[in-house]
Order: C-alpha cells, then structure tokens, then sequence
C-alpha cells in the first residue's frame, strides 16, 4: 500500500484544521509581511477575504491536488462535529510544544467556527477542480 507522503519529508500527510493557518506564520516571513498581515481585521468581512486568498490559500499551493483534497476534507469533517474546537487552532498547543501560526488568539477572533467556515467555502472554490480530480482516484492508492 502506498501512502501519501508530507511535501518534502518521507512522512506520511496527516492534515489537521491548524494546517490551513501555514500561511499565517509570519516569524520567517520578515516584519513587511507581519505588518501588512496585521494592519487587516480577522472580524471583518473585506478581511477576512483578503487574509483567506493571499495569505492562507496562497499558502497552500505548493500542496498537490491529492493533498489538498485531503486538507479540504478534513476541514469538512471538523465543520460537521459540532464539538470541534476551533479556537484551539489560534493558540498555544501545549501538547506539541507549539505556537499557532496565526498573529490573532482566539480572543480576537469574534467566531473561530466561522472563520473556518470561510476558509472551506473560499478554499472550496478555488481548489474545486483539483478537489474534483482527487475525488475520482481512490485514496488508498496514494
């Protein structure tokens, strides 16, 4: 059996929900890139957009369709437990010893779950050829 590999690593790709906000991470990325990235408002809609298409979206597209069917999927599935905690993904991960990604805590975020419901929904549609073409191939031979 094969297993689909993690981008550059011999790992096998596990996405979780936090994934998305990769291209968030400002700490490589210089203070330019911080200070544009926070002069924007998580909360608003016009934002809110802007930050899902150039930050995190633009940050997944080195991900090959079968990842990103993948990463969209498991998205898909937090949304539909309605338990999952969102907020989680905007802090410390005490259990892995890391930071969030994201500039924002979950503090300043006025509803994480719909802030995820915008990144699948605008995710979605710009991924949606790539999503269909992994939807037609059997996973368990990745």
């Amino acid at each position: 059996m094969t297993m689909l590999k993690a981008p550059f690593t011999e790992l096998p790709y596990e996405p979780t929900v936090d994934t998305f906000l990769a291209g968030l991470e400002t700490e490589y990325r210089g203070q330019k890139n911080r200070d544009e990235l926070l002069k924007l408002d998580p909360n608003s809609k016009a934002d809110r957009i802007k930050i899902v298409k150039e930050y995190i979206i633009k940050g997944q597209e080195y991900l090959t369709y079968r990842h990103k069917f993948l990463l969209i999927r498991e998205l898909g599935n937090a949304l539909k437990n309605n338990n999952y905690d969102f907020s989680a993904a905007f802090e410390y991960n005490y259990e892995t010893d890391e930071p969030s990604p994201s500039p924002w805590s979950a503090s300043e975020i006025d509803t994480p779950r719909g802030f995820f419901e915008d990144v699948y929904s605008m995710a979605n549609e710009n991924w949606k050829d790539e999503i269909y073409k992994a939807a037609k191939e059997d996973p368990s031979t990745w």
